[in-house]
């Protein structure tokens, strides 16, 4: 937890609180995330044994009570048929067992708490790291974005790039020329479709054949 205090400064900030107290605030922040990750998993041992205490417990509790479940019916059975010592020395077993109940579901109730506070713990620390992780992320996101309006603010609209630009203007122009003339072009040589001889000549073709088709069909032209 004392980990956890120490980063409590750093995720208390907002961002702009960062910028402003830490030289290198997105290394303050990696710097708590690991340390927080660290923390997590020192505290998830400590509830990996206290759960394991507890149920291993259990199962002693479980057994303990079936010892004296049986020591019960024993005492029962030797009453019944008439014999009583043999009843006490079962009693005997029985209260023994009872004894050890009694103080393991003491320390079973212990255990129970304790693993179900460290679980409670775990995953507010879970939390606060999740926290600190999107913090990070923004903070670098700005980082970045000024970064690069820095560069941009840096760079200016040099001689080189007006240049660029200029010369891409002047290629899309020649492209657009070249795609209007072929436009052009293209009407200039369907207008003359109709007058071409072969055309004729192939339309001619295709009236002989539907005639031919309809003589064949024995219908008329329309």
């Amino acid at each position: 937890m004392g980990i956890f205090r120490r980063c409590t400064d750093i995720l208390s900030a907002n961002l702009n609180d960062l910028v402003d107290r830490f030289e290198d605030p997105e290394k303050a922040l990696r710097q708590a995330i690991r340390e927080m990750d660290q923390a997590v998993a020192t505290a998830l041992r400590g509830a990996a044994k206290a759960i394991a205490g507890e149920r291993l417990l259990a199962r002693q509790l479980a057994e303990h009570r079936d010892h004296a479940e049986q020591w019960h019916t024993r005492a029962r059975d030797a009453v019944q048929s008439g014999d009583d010592e043999l009843a006490r020395r079962a009693l005997v077993r029985k209260n023994e067992h009872d004894r050890l109940i009694a103080a393991l579901a003491d320390e079973q109730a212990t255990l129970e708490r304790t693993g179900g506070k460290l679980r409670r713990q775990i995953d507010a620390m879970r939390a606060r790291v999740a926290e600190a992780n999107r913090k990070l992320a923004t903070l670098v996101a700005r980082k970045q974005a000024a970064d690069a309006r820095r560069v941009l603010a840096d760079a200016g609209p040099s001689a080189a790039s007006t240049e660029a630009f200029s010369k891409f203007d002047r290629l899309c122009r020649k492209v657009e020329t070249a795609e209007a003339e072929a436009d052009a072009w293209t009407e200039l040589a369907g207008a003359n479709v109709d007058d071409d001889p072969w055309n004729r000549q192939n339309d001619r073709d295709i009236d002989k054949q539907l005639q031919a088709l309809r003589a064949e069909a024995g219908t008329a032209a329309p």
